[in-house]
């Protein structure tokens, strides 16, 4: 089978490199746009089912992508983002600042954020048949956590930095999984999809 792990669109915080987390912040206007360009490069794709974190910027994004496969959008609280606790809102240089005077910051360990991610994703391959294609619309943290397994941390967690609405797709070999590309934009996925 397939899974097709897709970024939600921009948001105001992600222009202004504010840690989201768990906040339900929406899509600004070119979120919106890039959500459609997604709907538009993933339209053939032909998905069995649509998951969906509960965020709305994460919903608003698979709805688009929806439109073109008769197939609602499920919520699965398991594709929510990583909860950075004390650090959701701030930039950077504020969560350095936090950090360098050895504040708490409560957030969810990576090997929790990683392990609900793979349980994720690992579910798929039990309920879906290898010919089947699924899509995953998540957060940059969820989605890096699932790449960074895969590859051995040779991506993902710390090295990649996620575009908004980037097309990431895995491959279910027998027993593995396999990442068969990533962090494509829409442009460059559909490119990519045609080369193939």
């Amino acid at each position: 089978m397939e899974l097709y792990l897709v970024r939600h669109g921009e948001t105001d915080w992600n222009v202004q490199g504010k840690l989201q987390g768990r906040e339900d912040v929406p899509l600004n206007e070119d979120g919106r746009a890039q959500a459609v360009l997604c709907r538009e490069a993933l339209s053939g794709a032909g998905f069995s089912a649509i998951y969906s974190s509960p965020l709305s910027r994460a919903v608003d994004t698979a709805a688009q992508i929806a439109v073109y496969h008769t197939r609602k959008v499920s919520l699965d609280p398991a594709l929510i983002e990583r909860d950075y606790g004390k650090l959701s809102g701030m930039t950077k240089d504020q969560r350095e600042r936090w950090e360098a005077r050895g504040m708490p910051t409560g957030m969810e360990p990576w090997k929790m954020l990683a392990g609900r991610a793979m349980a994720a994703v690992d579910g798929c391959a039990r309920v879906y048949s290898e010919d089947e294609r699924v899509a995953l619309i998540s957060h940059g943290a969820w989605i890096n956590s699932v790449l960074a397994v895969i590859s051995r941390h040779k991506i993902g967690t710390g090295k990649t930095q996620l575009k908004n609405t980037c097309i990431s797709v895995l491959h279910r070999e027998p027993k593995a999984w396999e990442i068969v590309c990533y962090n494509l934009s829409p442009e460059e996925y559909i490119e990519w999809a045609e080369a193939q």
